[in-house]
């Protein structure tokens, strides 16, 4: 989809390359994050892509044309264009804003209007409250997602985004983050994404550039960055906490195990003896509901000597609330663990148990991947 081939970049009274030699190719419906300290040339290759500034050397393939062969302004409308100022123009209302891209294309009134609309409520505001409005009645956070919704407006194939969740709080900042990635499973749009920040890059992307003085140092899926740092600037780069950033690729139900009992009251007499048929590390009390409503481990049973049935259930329903749900990243599990000071969780899928995860699943599940 998007080709770049030793392409170069020198500003005008300048000598060092602001971009050197880059050569990377982002495939169609993929997001590539390009991430990097302040400086390192990220913005400049987005502005070149939709040949807002033009590289000095090299060439720059769309669906394998030459973009110097383009009408800039034609070229222009069919890529979406986020930027972190966000750029809403002031005097038009949030409806204007977002159809300016649709009106150039001659699209009538009323597929406007519609299209305004199904943007709105696509990124979480209500049409009627919001599409009149002008952008200083807006939150920071609306603004963004308004934003987005300009960007989208023409439904183009390409879109650009330079820190566009770069101006608002963490907690907005991660609302939007993940609203984005619901979206983008839908479109599937090509998207390069700049961002300076390593986490929002491995959460973000299907591949990340590293960047660092206008050269590209590593190109690669998120895992290969964090298993596989070619040098000492990436490592630095992505911190000594890789190997926890590398529990943010997986979701819970990857490594999710079937080695429990289903226990209920009736059976808590002989409890560990059903454990021990069955080979399980946990029992998973359940409720007249069939709904999981305590765990209790082997090791809680031989801490506990001789039981009876009902400090059994006080010791599983303990842990009552020690239940995830399996589209839980590991890292967010591994955290609760930490927190309930407890070595296994039960996963569960919407209210149905699936499994169980272990601390020791997790560990596990780092090194195999750190070996990959």
């Amino acid at each position: 989809m998007i080709e770049l081939h030793d392409v170069t970049k020198i500003y005008a009274g300048q000598t060092v390359p602001a971009v050197k030699n880059l050569t990377l190719k982002i495939k169609e419906g993929e997001t590539c994050v390009f991430v990097g300290p302040s400086g390192c040339g990220k913005s400049t290759i987005l502005r070149m892509i939709n040949r807002m500034i033009e590289q000095t050397s090299g060439t720059i393939l769309i669906n394998n044309k030459d973009i110097r062969e383009a009408d800039p302004d034609r070229l222009r409308m069919g890529i979406g264009y986020v930027i972190q100022q966000i750029g809403l123009l002031p005097h038009r209302t949030i409806a204007e804003n977002i159809s300016i891209v649709p009106r150039l294309y001659g699209w009538d009134k009323e597929r406007i209007r519609k299209r305004v609309d199904e943007l709105l409520e696509l990124m979480g505001l209500d049409p009627d409250e919001t599409r009149d409005k002008f952008p200083a009645q807006l939150s920071g956070g609306q603004m963004q997602r308004v934003g987005v919704a300009r960007a989208m407006a023409a439904d183009p194939p390409i879109m650009l985004m330079d820190e566009p969740f770069g101006a608002v709080d963490p907690i907005v900042r991660g609302h939007l983050q993940d609203e984005f990635l619901k979206i983008q499973r839908e479109m599937k749009k090509t998207i390069c994404f700049v961002t300076h920040d390593i986490n929002e890059a491995i959460k973000m992307g299907d591949t990340i550039a590293i960047f660092e003085k206008g050269q590209l140092v590593q190109h690669g899926t998120p895992q290969e960055i964090l298993s596989k740092p070619k040098n000492e600037f990436v490592r630095t780069f992505i911190g000594t906490d890789r190997v926890v950033k590398m529990l943010t690729l997986f979701q819970v139900r990857s490594i999710t195990k079937d080695n429990y009992s289903i226990i209920r009251e009736n059976e808590l007499a002989n409890i560990r003896q059903k454990m021990d048929d069955e080979g399980a590390a946990v029992g998973i009390l359940m409720n007249e509901s069939a709904k999981p409503c305590g765990l209790i481990t082997r090791d809680d049973l031989e801490k506990a000597g001789e039981l009876n049935p009902e400090k059994i259930k006080e010791i599983a329903c303990g842990k009552k609330d020690a239940f995830i749900d399996g589209d839980l990243l590991l890292n967010d599990a591994l955290s609760l663990m930490l927190e309930w000071n407890c070595d296994y969780l039960g996963v569960l899928d919407g209210a149905q148990l699936i499994g169980i995860v272990s601390f020791d699943d997790i560990r596990e599940c780092v090194r195999r991947k750190e070996g990959e």
